[in-house]
């Protein structure tokens, strides 16, 4: 093959917008939350809800995924994805910035209703099902949802029948992981009886202790007991959330509310980063556990300007994923340097490793590089550095030096550290306790490290 046809190849396998599905192509976070999350869901005692948090681009969906496939067969699992939900059903990602609790646990209960038909080959009692759709009818009513009133029960129990009898998508037995399929069904099962739920655009706040707010969470724990005595227990794992930036909704969810912690069965909810590193993260009651993805410490905590060990994780990752053309072109596509180069830079996140790397494939395309060169990943870098530095001002710089020159490298008490911190321009890293430093991109150039001269040749 020539070089041109390797990094196109390498270009598929590198998305930073798709987790990894396949289980081929991960490398298995052995001391993550994941197998902490496991271990509670495998005792013989107690209901496992659990909170699961951190940066965005972490990789929190791919063990999710990963806890999903472990989980598979023991529980019904079901995934929900969120943020793919709003974007291909509701067609309106923006409406998951203001999603209610009360709706999350329908749409829980709505993807219950499609996965146990799928997984069991059963359906729910369509009793059970016109509760449910009543139950949301009023509750969307209440909270003065538009259009709720247009929405008639006969006809949303009839689509939620549809989605559980079992589209052609999803008997064609594709890997259970492969949930974005999920979306689309749900999408063609609604979409063929001319129905539009509006989710995510209530005008409305009601208590938990609403009664339409407790009867709809009844009618979907009805479903929960039900699929339990008919096949096995339910797991939710429920992702997404994470996508919330306004801490106010983030507490309305979390804080305010107990809803969603009071599914009868064990669930794992990917929280808002907004409470990543908030006060009121103290306040959530009904959860278990939070849990905390936190980025691979790809910097050395006592000299953040050298890596640190979580570069080779990095590495493995990509080793992982291209194995089979360096093994046929009997050469590494990247060399040792260059690679660890763009792990340190990547800040420990997954997303921007694997941005970083399909960039590579495009550049080294366009000059049939059969190895990338250091031109190509400087270049890379550089790119990816302007982009880093865009909508900075004198602020956030002189916030992130300060960090940068703490000794301890401490969160500041201000309201732009949490701004930078929600879009990944100041970072947390793991150790014995949290520690923060500026985005490995930004010390490139714009932001002064202590001890050393910026350089963009760097």
């Amino acid at each position: 093959m020539s070089a041109r046809q390797d990094w196109e190849e390498v270009y598929k396998l590198f998305d930073p917008e798709q987790p990894a599905y396949d289980s081929r192509i991960r490398v298995d976070r052995t001391d993550g939350p994941v197998m902490q999350i496991v271990k509670a869901l495998g005792r013989t005692f107690g209901t496992p809800r659990v909170l699961f948090t951190g940066t965005t681009g972490t990789g929190k969906t791919t063990e999710l995924l990963r806890l999903a496939e472990q989980r598979r067969g023991i529980e019904l699992v079901v995934f929900l994805d969120l943020e793919r939900h709003f974007s291909e059903v509701v067609q309106d990602p923006n409406a998951l910035q203001k999603v209610s609790p009360w709706e999350v646990c329908f749409l829980a209960g709505l993807h219950l209703i499609a996965e146990f038909r799928r997984q069991c080959g059963m359906e729910l009692p369509e009793a059970l099902v016109r509760d449910f759709a009543e139950a949301w009818s009023r509750a969307a009513r209440r909270t003065e949802t538009p259009r709720a009133a247009e929405v008639d029960v006969g006809v949303l129990t009839k689509a939620l029948l549809t989605v559980a009898s079992g589209g052609v998508a999803m008997a064609t037995g594709a890997p259970a992981a492969a949930v974005p399929v999920m979306g689309k069904l749900v999408a063609e099962a609604f979409g063929a009886l001319k129905l539009s739920l509006p989710v995510g655009r209530s005008a409305r706040e009601l208590p938990d202790q609403d009664p339409d707010m407790q009867t709809l969470l009844g009618c979907v724990n009805n479903l929960v007991t039900e699929a339990r005595r008919k096949s096995r227990p339910v797991l939710f794992v429920i992702d997404g959330l994470d996508r919330i930036r306004d801490i106010e909704r983030a507490k309305a969810l979390f804080v305010d509310s107990q809803i969603i912690s009071k599914l009868e069965c064990p669930s794992i909810v990917c929280g808002p980063f907004a409470l990543r590193h908030h006060p009121s993260t103290a306040a959530v009651r009904g959860w278990s556990a939070v849990c905390v993805l936190v980025n691979e410490p790809v910097l050395l905590q006592a000299d953040p300007r050298k890596p640190g060990p979580g570069v080779e994780f990095f590495c493995k990752l990509f080793d992982r994923r291209v194995e089979h053309i360096q093994q046929r072109n009997k050469q590494r596509l990247i060399p040792d340097d260059l690679l660890q180069r763009l792990a340190y830079r990547s800040g420990g996140r997954a997303r921007d490793f694997i941005r970083f790397v399909q960039a590579v494939a495009e550049q080294a395309w366009d000059a049939e590089e059969p190895v990338a060169s250091e031109k190509t990943v400087k270049g890379v870098l550089d790119t990816m550095r302007r982009q880093r530095e865009m909508g900075l001002h004198m602020g956030h710089i002189h916030m992130l030096e300060q960090v940068a020159a703490d000794p301890e490298h401490r969160l500041p008490e201000h309201p732009l550290a949490q701004e930078l911190l929600t879009y990944g321009t100041l970072l947390p890293y793991p150790n014995e306790s949290e520690w923060f430093y500026p985005h490995p991109l930004l010390t490139m150039h714009l932001v002064k490290e202590p001890g050393s001269t910026p350089s963009s040749a760097s």
